[in-house]
C-alpha cells in the first residue's frame, strides 16, 4: 500500500517507518526541509504552511500522522507552535488525505488529553484538558472525527512511550538522574505517580494492526503493567548497580494515577504479548547513549 507518514524523524516515526518499508509498503516520509531520512521517499514540508500539491503524492492509501510539536513545556510561549503543529497541520493533512482518495487515516494522539488525570481514563469520557498540550491534541481529535465519513479513522492515545534512542523524556531522564546520583522526586507520597510505560516496539505493533485492519475507533495505547515512579527508579538502579535516592515532595497532595482503561485495546490485541518493563528497560539501557542531546524537530516524541 501507499502510505504517507509524518513525524518520520521522531521517536515513534523513526521506529515505525522501517517496519512499514520491511512489510513492503511504498512509504512517503513527511519531514522538515533539510532533514535527512534513511527510509522511504522524502516529502519536504514543515507542517505550518499550505501543502504543496506538487511535492506530495497524487493518491495515497493510508496516512499515519505521528508528528507533534516539540515545544510543549512553556505555556503560553509554546502555545502557538503547539497549535500550528498539533491542530493546523492535522487539518491540512485531513483535507489533503480526502483529496488524495485515502482509505484510512491513523492519528496518533496522547494520554495528555485526560489531564488532570482524575477518575477512570476511558476513551468515552467527557474531556476538558487542563494543559495546552492536552487541549491541542484533543482539538486535533475533534477536527478529525467528521472525516470518518470520508475514510476510516483510528485515533490512538499513546501513554509514555520509551525505548532505545529516546532522549529528554521520563525514562531516559530517570536513568540519567539515578546514574548521576541525583534524588528522584516522589510527589504525593512514598511511591509517587503511577503510570504505564509502554515499549516502542509494542506501540509500533499497535499502529501496524490499526492500519492493517482499518480500525475505526479511539483507543488508549499502553502497557497493562502499571508502575510507580519508585518502582521504576528501583528497577533502573538495580540495572545500574547503584542505590537510588528519593525526595518526597508535595506530601499533602494525593498521588496521581495515570492509568488508562485498556478494555478496547484488549479486545483488539493480546496485552500479555507486550514487553515487560524490566525487559524493555534492559534493552533501552543497553543501546541508548544517555547523554545525547535531543535535537528532534517538530516530528517529536509522544508523551502522556
Amino acid at each position: 500500500m501507499r502510505i504517507l507518514l509524518t513525524g518520520c524523524t521522531g521517536f515513534v516515526g523513526s521506529a515505525l517507518g522501517p517496519r512499514l518499508v520491511a512489510e513492503g509498503h511504498e512509504l512517503y516520509c513527511v519531514c522538515r526541509p533539510g532533514t535527512s531520512i534513511t527510509f522511504g521517499t522524502k516529502v519536504a514540508w514543515d507542517g505550518t504552511t499550505p501543502i504543496d500539491q506538487a511535492s506530495f503524492p497524487k493518491t495515497i492509501d493510508i496516512v499515519v500522522h505521528a508528528a507533534q510539536s516539540r515545544r510543549y513545556r512553556n505555556f503560553p510561549a509554546d502555545s502557538r507552535e503547539m497549535f500550528d503543529v498539533n491542530v493546523n497541520m492535522t487539518m491540512r493533512l485531513l483535507d489533503w488525505a480526502a483529496r488524495a482518495a485515502a482509505k484510512h487515516f491513523c492519528l496518533l494522539s496522547s494520554g495528555a488529553v485526560y489531564e488532570p488525570f482524575t477518575g477512570v481514563l476511558r476513551e468515552d469520557a467527557a474531556l476538558a484538558p487542563s494543559g495546552f498540550l492536552g487541549a491541542s491534541k484533543l482539538a486535533s481529535e475533534i477536527v478529525a472525527k467528521p472525516f470518518s465519513s470520508v475514510f476510516s479513522l483510528s485515533i490512538l492515545r499513546l501513554f509514555f512511550p520509551y525505548g532505545p534512542g529516546q532522549y529528554d523524556r521520563l525514562i531516559p531522564q530517570l536513568i540519567r538522574r539515578i546514574r548521576d546520583g541525583e534524588a528522584i522526586q516522589l510527589s504525593g507520597g512514598t511511591e509517587g505517580i503511577r503510570l504505564a510505560p509502554t515499549f516502542i516496539d509494542d506501540i509500533v505493533d499497535v499502529i501496524l494492526a490499526s492500519i492493517a485492519s482499518s480500525w475505526t475507533e479511539t483507543l488508549n495505547v499502553a502497557s497493562s503493567e502499571m508502575l510507580s515512579i519508585r518502582q521504576i527508579a528501583n528497577m533502573i538502579a538495580q540495572q545500574l548497580g547503584v542505590e537510588p535516592k528519593f525526595e518526597i515532595v508535595n506530601a499533602n497532595t494525593p498521588p496521581v494515577d495515570i492509568v488508562p482503561d485498556l478494555g478496547r485495546l484488549a479486545s483488539r490485541l493480546e496485552l500479555r504479548r507486550f514487553v515487560q518493563f524490566k525487559d524493555g528497560l534492559q534493552r533501552t539501557m543497553a543501546t541508548s547513549p544517555l547523554d545525547a542531546p535531543d535535537h528532534r524537530p517538530a516530528e517529536s516524541q509522544h508523551r502522556a
